[in-house]
Protein backbone atom coordinates (compact mmCIF):
# COMPACT_ATOMS: atom_id res chain seq x y z
CA UNK A 1 0.00 0.00 0.00
CA UNK A 2 1.24 3.21 -0.85
CA UNK A 3 2.81 5.15 1.78
CA UNK A 4 0.82 8.86 2.47
CA UNK A 5 2.15 9.82 6.00
CA UNK A 6 5.76 9.94 7.11
CA UNK A 7 6.48 10.20 11.02
CA UNK A 8 9.89 11.05 12.12
CA UNK A 9 11.76 11.30 15.22
CA UNK A 10 13.47 14.71 16.61
CA UNK A 11 17.02 14.12 18.31
CA UNK A 12 19.58 12.49 15.90
CA UNK A 13 17.56 12.28 13.15
CA UNK A 14 16.12 15.45 12.24
CA UNK A 15 18.01 17.83 15.43
CA UNK A 16 21.27 17.67 15.95
CA UNK A 17 21.92 16.63 19.35
CA UNK A 18 21.73 19.58 21.69
CA UNK A 19 21.44 17.58 24.92
CA UNK A 20 25.57 16.87 24.51
CA UNK A 21 26.52 20.41 24.39
CA UNK A 22 24.08 21.38 27.52
CA UNK A 23 25.36 19.17 29.65
CA UNK A 24 28.72 19.98 28.86
CA UNK A 25 27.67 23.35 30.10
CA UNK A 26 26.93 22.31 33.30
CA UNK A 27 29.38 19.91 33.74
CA UNK A 28 31.54 23.01 33.11
CA UNK A 29 29.90 24.91 35.89
CA UNK A 30 31.09 22.28 38.69
CA UNK A 31 34.79 22.78 37.77
CA UNK A 32 34.74 19.53 34.98
CA UNK A 33 35.63 19.99 31.77
CA UNK A 34 34.71 16.67 29.13
CA UNK A 35 34.44 16.73 25.77
CA UNK A 36 31.28 16.34 23.55
CA UNK A 37 32.10 12.91 22.43
CA UNK A 38 32.79 11.43 25.49
CA UNK A 39 29.33 13.14 26.59
CA UNK A 40 27.35 12.21 23.78
CA UNK A 41 28.66 8.48 24.21
CA UNK A 42 27.34 8.49 27.56
CA UNK A 43 23.93 9.46 26.82
CA UNK A 44 23.88 6.61 23.83
CA UNK A 45 24.72 4.50 26.74
CA UNK A 46 22.30 5.17 29.35
CA UNK A 47 19.58 5.82 26.24
CA UNK A 48 18.39 1.76 26.61
CA UNK A 49 18.15 1.90 30.11
CA UNK A 50 16.13 4.87 29.89
CA UNK A 51 13.87 3.33 27.66
CA UNK A 52 13.68 0.26 29.86
CA UNK A 53 12.87 1.54 32.26
CA UNK A 54 10.25 4.83 30.88
CA UNK A 55 9.52 3.47 27.45
CA UNK A 56 6.47 2.03 29.04
CA UNK A 57 5.21 4.05 31.37
CA UNK A 58 2.88 7.11 31.21
CA UNK A 59 4.38 9.93 32.89
CA UNK A 60 3.20 13.56 33.50
CA UNK A 61 5.20 16.51 33.46
CA UNK A 62 6.23 16.40 36.61
CA UNK A 63 7.40 12.59 36.40
CA UNK A 64 8.76 13.54 32.76
CA UNK A 65 11.68 15.62 34.16
CA UNK A 66 12.13 13.42 37.05
CA UNK A 67 12.87 10.37 34.56
CA UNK A 68 15.53 13.10 32.40
CA UNK A 69 16.84 13.65 35.68
CA UNK A 70 17.83 10.30 36.16
CA UNK A 71 19.14 10.13 32.90
CA UNK A 72 21.77 12.50 33.50
CA UNK A 73 22.62 11.21 36.45
CA UNK A 74 23.60 7.72 34.87
CA UNK A 75 25.27 9.93 31.79
CA UNK A 76 27.32 11.67 34.61
CA UNK A 77 27.59 8.06 36.65
CA UNK A 78 29.05 6.50 33.09
CA UNK A 79 31.44 9.56 33.06
CA UNK A 80 32.85 10.00 36.14
CA UNK A 81 32.59 6.39 37.77
CA UNK A 82 34.30 7.09 40.99
CA UNK A 83 31.75 9.96 41.86
CA UNK A 84 29.38 9.22 44.85
CA UNK A 85 26.09 8.83 43.54
CA UNK A 86 25.03 11.78 46.04
CA UNK A 87 27.38 14.22 43.51
CA UNK A 88 25.40 12.56 40.21
CA UNK A 89 22.07 13.32 42.10
CA UNK A 90 23.70 17.12 42.71
CA UNK A 91 24.71 17.52 38.82
CA UNK A 92 21.57 16.12 37.71
CA UNK A 93 19.25 18.36 39.73
CA UNK A 94 21.59 21.23 38.52
CA UNK A 95 21.14 20.10 34.87
CA UNK A 96 17.59 19.92 35.04
CA UNK A 97 17.20 23.74 36.91
CA UNK A 98 19.43 25.02 33.93
CA UNK A 99 18.34 23.37 31.09
CA UNK A 100 15.62 25.74 29.64
CA UNK A 101 17.84 28.62 30.08
CA UNK A 102 20.91 26.50 28.48
CA UNK A 103 18.64 25.56 25.55
CA UNK A 104 18.39 29.48 24.87
CA UNK A 105 21.73 30.15 24.81
CA UNK A 106 22.82 27.02 22.88
CA UNK A 107 21.04 27.09 20.13
CA UNK A 108 19.42 24.13 17.84
CA UNK A 109 20.23 23.68 14.63
CA UNK A 110 18.99 20.98 11.96
CA UNK A 111 20.80 18.38 10.39
CA UNK A 112 21.80 19.59 6.90
CA UNK A 113 19.48 17.10 5.27
CA UNK A 114 16.55 17.68 7.16
CA UNK A 115 15.21 20.43 5.64
CA UNK A 116 15.42 19.61 2.05
CA UNK A 117 13.80 16.21 2.45
CA UNK A 118 11.01 17.74 4.64
CA UNK A 119 10.27 20.58 1.80
CA UNK A 120 10.46 17.84 -0.89
CA UNK A 121 8.11 15.69 0.89
CA UNK A 122 5.41 18.94 1.22
CA UNK A 123 5.69 19.00 -2.21
CA UNK A 124 5.29 15.61 -3.04
CA UNK A 125 1.93 15.88 -0.71
CA UNK A 126 2.88 13.63 2.16
CA UNK A 127 1.45 14.33 5.71
CA UNK A 128 4.22 14.77 8.14
CA UNK A 129 4.34 13.83 12.19
CA UNK A 130 6.65 14.01 15.07
CA UNK A 131 7.16 11.41 17.73
CA UNK A 132 10.13 12.36 20.26
CA UNK A 133 10.72 11.19 23.85
CA UNK A 134 11.34 15.08 25.08
CA UNK A 135 10.39 17.41 27.22
CA UNK A 136 7.43 19.24 27.49
CA UNK A 137 9.39 22.37 26.18
CA UNK A 138 10.22 20.68 22.61
CA UNK A 139 7.94 22.55 21.46
CA UNK A 140 9.91 26.01 21.71
CA UNK A 141 13.31 24.33 20.02
CA UNK A 142 10.78 22.42 17.26
CA UNK A 143 9.87 25.88 16.63
CA UNK A 144 12.87 27.52 16.63
CA UNK A 145 14.53 25.33 14.10
CA UNK A 146 11.54 25.95 11.82
CA UNK A 147 10.18 22.35 11.80
CA UNK A 148 6.73 23.48 12.04
CA UNK A 149 6.59 25.22 8.96
CA UNK A 150 6.58 21.55 7.61
CA UNK A 151 5.34 19.08 10.54
CA UNK A 152 1.66 20.25 11.22
CA UNK A 153 1.04 17.00 13.95
CA UNK A 154 3.71 17.07 16.86
CA UNK A 155 3.87 13.97 19.60
CA UNK A 156 6.19 14.70 22.61
CA UNK A 157 6.58 12.06 25.26
CA UNK A 158 6.83 14.62 28.38
CA UNK A 159 3.43 16.34 26.59
CA UNK A 160 1.41 12.81 26.04
CA UNK A 161 3.33 11.16 28.95
CA UNK A 162 4.09 7.80 26.94
CA UNK A 163 7.73 7.57 25.13
CA UNK A 164 8.88 5.27 22.68
CA UNK A 165 9.00 2.38 22.28
CA UNK A 166 5.42 2.27 23.84
CA UNK A 167 3.17 1.59 20.46
CA UNK A 168 0.91 3.87 22.02
CA UNK A 169 2.84 6.87 21.00
CA UNK A 170 2.63 6.04 17.53
CA UNK A 171 -1.30 5.25 17.84
CA UNK A 172 -1.29 9.13 19.31
CA UNK A 173 0.27 9.90 16.56
CA UNK A 174 -1.79 7.99 13.64
CA UNK A 175 -5.02 9.76 15.23
CA UNK A 176 -3.26 13.30 14.73
CA UNK A 177 -2.25 12.62 11.59
CA UNK A 178 -5.52 10.71 10.17
CA UNK A 179 -3.01 8.20 8.69
CA UNK A 180 -3.34 4.47 8.55
CA UNK A 181 -0.78 2.49 9.89
CA UNK A 182 -0.19 0.33 6.80
CA UNK A 183 0.32 3.71 5.26
CA UNK A 184 2.65 5.21 7.32
CA UNK A 185 6.50 5.06 8.23
CA UNK A 186 8.20 6.05 10.95
CA UNK A 187 12.15 6.96 10.38
CA UNK A 188 14.25 7.32 13.36
CA UNK A 189 18.29 6.71 14.58
CA UNK A 190 17.01 4.31 17.80
CA UNK A 191 16.50 0.87 16.66
CA UNK A 192 14.82 -0.12 19.64
CA UNK A 193 12.73 2.83 20.09
CA UNK A 194 12.06 3.79 16.51
CA UNK A 195 12.23 0.85 14.50
CA UNK A 196 10.87 -1.56 17.32
CA UNK A 197 8.27 0.48 18.74
CA UNK A 198 6.77 1.48 15.57
CA UNK A 199 6.32 -2.04 13.79
CA UNK A 200 4.71 -2.45 17.26
CA UNK A 201 2.08 -0.11 16.49
CA UNK A 202 1.91 -1.79 12.71
CA UNK A 203 3.89 0.89 11.31
CA UNK A 204 7.08 0.37 9.21
CA UNK A 205 10.20 1.65 10.99
CA UNK A 206 13.11 3.21 8.64
CA UNK A 207 16.35 3.15 10.38
CA UNK A 208 18.74 6.64 10.23
CA UNK A 209 22.06 5.22 10.82
CA UNK A 210 24.46 7.83 10.29
CA UNK A 211 27.39 6.43 11.74
CA UNK A 212 26.88 3.06 9.33
CA UNK A 213 27.13 0.74 12.47
CA UNK A 214 23.62 -1.16 12.29
CA UNK A 215 23.97 -2.42 8.82
CA UNK A 216 22.84 -5.70 10.47
CA UNK A 217 19.17 -4.27 11.49
CA UNK A 218 16.01 -6.38 9.76
CA UNK A 219 14.93 -3.17 9.02
CA UNK A 220 14.64 -0.59 6.09
CA UNK A 221 18.11 1.66 6.84
CA UNK A 222 19.80 4.58 5.24
CA UNK A 223 22.63 6.82 6.26
CA UNK A 224 21.28 10.33 5.38
CA UNK A 225 17.81 11.42 4.72
CA UNK A 226 18.48 12.05 1.39
CA UNK A 227 17.88 8.21 0.83
CA UNK A 228 14.50 8.50 2.09
CA UNK A 229 12.46 9.35 -0.63
CA UNK A 230 12.96 6.43 -2.96
CA UNK A 231 11.42 4.58 0.25
CA UNK A 232 8.36 5.68 0.26
CA UNK A 233 7.43 6.72 -3.15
Amino acid sequence: MAVKTVLFDLGGTLLVMRRDRVFQRVLADTGRRVGLDAIHSAYVRADPWWLATYGSKNLGEEEANEAFKELDAKVFMRIFPKEPPEEAETVSRLARARWPLLEKEIPSVLYPDAEPLLRSLNEAGFTLGLVSNAPPDAASVIESVGLNHYIEHIVVSGVVGIAKPNPEIFRIALSKTGGKSEETVHVGDLYEADVVGARNAGIRGILLDRDGVRKDADCDRIESLDQLMPLVR
